[in-house]
């Protein structure tokens, strides 16, 4: 089923009240892990609650618990086996700590990227293990093993229980985004000349839903093998949606006299069709409409055309006008003003291609979705 696809009435309960349901699955978690100590009482069971606590805390979504999860285990059994290597090999004490801080370091100085909790991980779990280096390697072990057990609990409960699904807050995000820019444009379209209008807000609230976007490429990763092939298309869909926020940031920047309001606004029932664009694909990627909606065959170039013919009231061309005529022109504004019409004109071309470039991200992953050949996806990209 597309990521795209209409939400089921479950799955769409389950994200509008998230909050909710990811502290219910927390507290289902540590009872499953008190419910085990209850019956085997296994020794330092208390690192087990304190790996479900971490993991599920911040994550509520189902890729994120997984990528968590395997990151902390991996890490635990990394430090884990380091330092019981030093307990059970060891005798000196300063030799010991000698290693535990070269260790640290070394993992410190190596810590970076996609993985850099597991290198925390590992870090501190070599100390935990090691301690004052004074006890058994039972202690260690036991330790290491509710940890392991912490992070199962974990994934399964973040899995079979009410799942949190990545995808869906990653298409509301991608959805709040472009709603919100559809409207500064239909907005800023619609108003007077030298209007003071502030799209701060709405502009601001769209570039946080992209940054939201971000933060869930992981998640992403691990809850859907489609948009797993295509993570190198996510990052950039997201640039785009930024590239179109900036230009969306200039518009209110341009003013115009009110002599000249004829011209801006044939370029503005051109540049009207943007919206309307706009707003569709936001339906769409909500799950609001079944199909993509198709943009007109080469649009840019279409409304490029267009937008010349709209030029054509502009009061001066300076293509055609001679030195002493620009100069005389000067003096009256006729050529700032003819400038900016052209200025105006190529922001919103340049809207234009930021829109069916969105259109093509979007129809490469709907492409992908459907199972439908790569030749298909290339040609979608390419049109």
């Amino acid at each position: 089923m597309s990521v795209f696809a209409p939400a089921t009435p479950f799955a769409d309960f389950i994200y509008r009240h998230f909050r909710s349901v990811h502290a219910l699955k927390l507290g289902l978690a540590l009872l499953v892990a008190v419910t085990i100590n209850a019956i085997w009482a296994p020794p330092h069971f208390i690192w087990s609650m304190v790996t479900i606590v971490v993991i599920m805390m911040s994550l509520p979504q189902v890729g994120g618990a997984i990528e968590k999860s395997l990151q902390r285990a991996i890490g635990t059994c990394l430090g884990s086996a380091y330092g019981v290597m030093l307990v059970a090999t060891v005798d000196s004490y300063w030799l010991i700590m000698s290693l535990l801080i070269l260790a640290v370091s070394l993992i410190c100085f190596i810590s970076a990227g996609r993985y850099s909790y597991a290198y925390l991980v590992s870090g501190f779990t070599i100390i935990i293990v090691v301690g004052d280096a004074n006890h058994d390697t039972s202690e260690a072990l036991w330790r290491t093993a509710n940890i392991l057990s912490g992070c199962v609990i974990a994934i399964l409960v973040s899995l079979f229980i009410f799942p949190i699904k990545a995808k869906q807050d990653w298409r509301s995000q991608l959805t709040h985004a472009i709603d919100n820019m559809a409207e500064v444009l239909a907005q800023h379209l619609k108003a007077p000349a030298n209007h003071d209008l502030d799209f701060r807000a709405k502009l601001e609230a769209a570039m946080k839903a992209v940054l939201t976007q971000k933060k869930l490429f992981f998640s992403l990763e691990w809850e859907s093998k489609t948009l797993k092939k295509h993570k190198v298309l996510l990052s950039q869909l997201a640039n785009k949606q930024v590239r179109l926020i900036t230009l969306l940031e200039l518009l209110p920047l341009t003013r115009w006299q009110e002599e000249d309001k004829d011209a801006y606004l044939q370029i503005n029932a051109v540049a009207s069709e943007l919206a309307f664009y706009l707003q569709q694909l936001a339906e769409f990627v909500a799950g609001k409409a079944q199909q993509l909606p198709t943009l007109p065959e080469c649009l840019e170039q279409e409304l490029q055309h267009r937008l010349q013919l709209s030029l054509a009231s502009a009061p001066i061309t300076s293509t055609t006008a001679s030195t002493t005529d620009l100069d005389a022109a000067a003096t009256d504004s006729e050529v700032p003003q003819g400038f900016a019409l052209t200025g105006y004109s190529w922001l919103i071309y340049q809207l234009a291609i930021a829109v069916e470039a969105l259109y093509e991200d979007i129809a490469i992953i709907e492409i992908a979705y459907n199972k439908q050949p790569a030749s298909q996806i290339t040609t979608a990209k390419a049109d």
